[in-house]
């Protein structure tokens, strides 16, 4: 372990950064609730960029139990935005994909959160937004590289990459 990592301003710095990103999914999540559930919505948005996911491959992404997430799936079923099918290959696994009305929902999710995080950033000044979303690029390259902490052959949830919240 590298000593610079308990220097005081380094823990102070990772302390921000937990505290913005609390702060940034709070918001994200009070929006989501008017979308129905948060793990819904994600649903919904992960589906409008992948295009399929599994029903298992979506509760390892957002670490949700099995029954919790086939009840969640179960209601965007009700609603007619997603569609369930087997996979010929393995019928024990269930393909989710959008319906046309579950492409124009996930649109609307999506929308929602890109228009609160441009709406955050607004409220800095023009100069330091510049540096700040400099700093997001970067940070999310950081965080696209393999850390000393994870195995090799841990999977990297690209759903945080793309627009979700």
């Amino acid at each position: 372990m590298s000593t610079s990592k308990s220097r005081p301003e380094n823990q102070n710095d990772a302390a921000l950064l937990r505290e913005a990103m609390r702060l940034f999914i709070c918001e994200q999540r009070r929006l989501l609730h008017e979308e129905g559930t948060p793990p819904q919505a994600r649903l919904l948005v992960m589906l409008l960029q992948r295009g399929r996911l599994t029903q298992a491959e979506f509760g390892r992404l957002l670490g949700l139990e099995k029954s919790w997430v086939s009840r969640s799936v179960d209601k965007l079923v009700e609603q007619g935005w997603v569609a369930r099918s087997t996979l010929a290959t393995d019928r024990r696994n269930v393909q989710l994909q959008l319906t046309t009305a579950g492409k124009a929902a996930a649109r609307a999710v999506d929308a929602r959160m890109s228009a609160h995080a441009s709406e955050v950033l607004d409220r800095l000044p023009t100069a330091k937004r510049q540096r700040v979303v400099g700093a997001l690029q970067e940070l999310c390259a950081a965080l696209q590289r393999p850390s000393s902490s994870h195995s090799s052959n841990h999977t990297k949830d690209q759903s945080f990459q793309d627009k979700a919240p």
